[in-house]
């Protein structure tokens, strides 16, 4: 019986695969007709057309043929990206298999889940069915038994007969298992136990039911997923992104959408999902790049990367006033001051006085006020300012022109200058005007001037202002005022709003500040917004519970944010994610499931400062599998990574100090905060000592160094351990 289903199976596989080579060899003759007939208009439109000496026929003649361009060339697009699927499909055109039997119905009908749809060309039956479908989500959402899922007639039940998945690769079936709901079952343990690459993969043969159930969600504009590291928000976030892209694609592209990252590194890392799943590569920032963008390049912008390398060099006394700063300058307080010193602006503002050219008044201070308060009310405080100075040069440039000409006149007509040319008579008749305007255009931009940088800076205690001035006199923003500026700028000029965006997905939303938040909430008035976070990894030591992610409720509308938790784990082994819980207080890590994927303990060992380089070469080429693809050592810094990166140069290693380098499989060296959202199939901690981990957010970054391990965990440390590894029970761990 099972040899018969196996053949049933291949027989099956043959037809879809046959279909695929018959669509492709079918896509690929149309799109070359359509290349050469985009050829053509465009030989058409220069060379057959004479346009230097066109009449209106010919411009015409023209439009036309433009627009029947633009036509050839969206079909063109379409059928290149038809043709990519069916390539990608080529390989394996499917992932699983259910068999649904709804309501009233004689027999159940198999439907076979990929990541895009096969349609038979004669019948006009799917045999593929896209994973995003309204029916696949019964492959996510149910085992064996009753089931449901929403269709766009209504809710459809019935009844799940058999549930199946499959390993296809090269066209050939390797294997298939029959399979209930499992959290635990054999093809997501296979595919975990897989070494991983330098680029995220697709979960979308093994995406679970909580998982799923966040990717299909539309109810409220914003949605907060949290869970532990290795939940797989990240991967969610993405799928989300496809599934949305499909279900809207009549009125959502890739250009509708963008994704703020925690770092360059990060966004190379998870460039590949998207493709992998049919759809292309979304709009990515970080939100460095945008406050220097918006501030068009005036300031260099520190970020929270270049803050944690600050902090970790600074001397203990100026750490702590840095922190003391940061914090200060992150409290709901502060928010509440910035925002009365904005409304005071718009309410006291500046101090207008009368506008005079020429001993004549041109708008007079009561003109001018209400101009700002009725007039213009509706704008930002500084856009009112903006229209002002071009009512008043709208009006005064005719009157200059108008003393200008009055005074040329008057000298060609004065017998004194009798004789002289025209343009002595101009320049003498221009200078004392402009003269006299450009100290009217100075005096008036001299009271409508209102600075954003110069507002923010007025209302700092002299405490706050301690390094902030400095920084700006020197063209630099400290990561504590990036987002206090921005703010400032935005209330008082308006922001710089991109409307066409209709989704924003935030990674790693715990590390933003509420004003953050409230900045790209402005920025994105029309999107609906996916915001993912972990507390417990937490960078931005001045946050805590306090964070945008724990206080969207104060940024976004009532009753427009659902949140989402993920509790199981599925990155690491069960050793690992419970090694990595352990590190947390015990509130913080109740909620955590680790996923029954067994392992090696990690390895806890201290070593001798002049044997550490050697320990560690020791661990990555004894004691690690030598299939694994991805090995990280892990270090406190930048600097520190730099000396580590020296020390094992005959595992020539990579070295990543900097967000915009690009990550490869191999070994690697780099801080923990440019490894977060990373993951690697060993992990090397460098040095996990009590100088080095000792304050209370510490325990966050080993948190997340930890975690990024799948199969292997090794953490050394010289002298002292870190009180947070000390305090860890020695059954988590082994010793060497």
């Amino acid at each position: 019986m099972v040899e018969l289903e196996r053949q049933e199976e291949i027989k099956w596989l043959n037809r879809v695969l046959t279909e695929i080579g018959a669509q492709l060899q079918e896509v690929g003759v149309t799109s070359a007709m359509y290349r050469r007939r985009v050829q053509d208009v465009r030989k058409l439109i220069w060379e057959d057309l004479q346009i230097s000496s066109a009449d209106s026929d010919t411009y015409d003649e023209l439009a036309q043929h433009i627009m029947q361009l633009g036509e050839e060339r969206g079909a063109a697009i379409r059928k290149y990206k038809q043709m990519r699927r069916l390539l990608s499909m080529q390989d394996s055109p499917y992932f699983g298999r259910f068999d649904f039997q709804p309501e009233d119905f004689p027999f159940p009908e198999s439907f076979y889940i990929g990541i895009g749809t096969i349609v038979d060309r004669a019948t006009g039956i799917p045999l593929v069915y896209d994973w995003r479908a309204p029916i696949s989500s019964l492959f996510y959402d149910y085992g064996l038994g009753p089931a449901s899922y929403t269709a766009p007639m209504g809710t459809i039940y019935g009844t799940i007969t058999k549930k199946r998945q499959y390993k296809i690769e090269n066209g050939k079936l390797l294997y298939m298992l029959d399979t209930d709901l499992k959290i635990d079952d054999e093809m997501l343990q296979r595919a975990l136990s897989d070494s991983t690459d330098e680029t995220m993969r697709t979960i979308v043969t093994t995406i679970q039911r909580e998982q799923n159930r966040a990717i299909r969600y539309e109810d409220k504009p914003v949605l907060i997923v949290t869970g532990p590291a290795g939940s797989g928000k990240t991967s969610v976030a993405l799928h989300r992104i496809a599934y949305i892209l499909y279900k809207h694609r009549e009125n959502t592209s890739a250009n509708d959408v963008i994704i703020f990252s925690p770092s360059n590194v990060f966004s190379e890392y998870i460039s590949d999902v998207l493709p992998e799943l049919g759809e292309e590569n979304v709009l990515q920032t970080t939100f460095q790049e945008f406050a220097e963008s918006t501030l068009r390049g005036l300031f260099s912008c520190e970020s929270l990367l270049d803050f944690q390398e600050q902090l970790a060099a600074a001397s203990p006394e100026e750490r702590e006033r840095r922190l003391a700063r940061l914090e200060a300058k992150s409290s709901s307080e502060f928010v509440e001051r910035l925002e009365d010193t904005v409304q005071r602006c718009a309410s006291q503002g500046v101090e207008p006085q009368d506008v005079t050219l020429l001993g004549k008044i041109i708008f007079s201070k009561d003109e001018i006020q209400r101009m700002l308060t009725e007039d213009y009310a509706y704008l930002p405080y500084r856009k009112r300012l903006d229209k002002v100075r071009n009512r008043v040069l709208t009006k005064v440039r005719p009157l200059k022109k108008a003393a200008i000409e009055k005074r040329y006149r008057k000298i060609r007509d004065e017998d004194v200058f009798i004789g002289e040319g025209h343009w002595e008579w101009a320049r003498k008749a221009i200078e004392p005007v402009r003269k006299e305007y450009r100290a009217m255009l100075a005096e008036l931009d001299g009271w409508l001037t209102l600075e954003p940088i110069q507002v923010y800076l007025r209302m700092l205690t002299p405490e706050e202002r301690e390094g902030t001035e400095s920084a700006i006199a020197a063209d630099r923003l400290l990561f504590e005022d990036v987002a206090p500026v921005l703010f400032v700028k935005g209330e008082l000029q308006g922001y710089p709003a991109q409307n066409h965006i209709r989704q924003v997905v935030l990674d790693e939303g715990q590390d933003y500040s509420e004003i953050q938040l409230r900045i790209i909430k402005a920025l994105f008035p029309r999107a609906r917004f996916t915001i993912l976070g972990d507390e417990n990894q937490l960078l931005n030591p001045s946050l805590g519970r306090g964070s945008g992610l724990a206080n969207a409720h104060r940024v976004f509308a009532e009753g427009t944010v659902e949140r989402f938790h993920l509790r199981m784990t599925y990155r690491s082994t069960q050793e690992i994610t419970n090694f990595c819980l352990a590190l947390l207080p015990e509130d913080a890590r109740k909620d955590a499931i680790p996923l029954v994927r067994s392992g090696a303990k990690p390895l806890l060992t201290p070593v001798e400062p002049e044997q550490h380089a050697q320990a560690v070469k020791d661990f990555l080429t004894n004691a690690v599998s030598q299939d694994f693809k991805t090995k990280a050592v892990i270090c406190k810094s930048a600097a520190q990574a730099k000396e580590v990166h020296a020390a094992l140069a005959d595992l020539e290693p990579q070295l990543i100090i900097d967000e915009d380098d690009n990550y490869k499989s191999g070994i690697v060296v780099i801080p923990y905060y440019l490894a977060k959202g990373l993951e690697f199939d060993a992990v090397v901690i460098w040095d996990a000592n009590a100088e080095a981990y000792s304050q209370p957010y510490h325990r966050h970054q080993l948190y997340v160094a930890c975690s990024r391990a799948l199969h292997e965990l090794a953490v050394f440390y010289t002298n002292n351990p870190s009180p947070f590894v000390a305090q860890l029970p020695s059954g988590l761990y082994r010793t060497e």
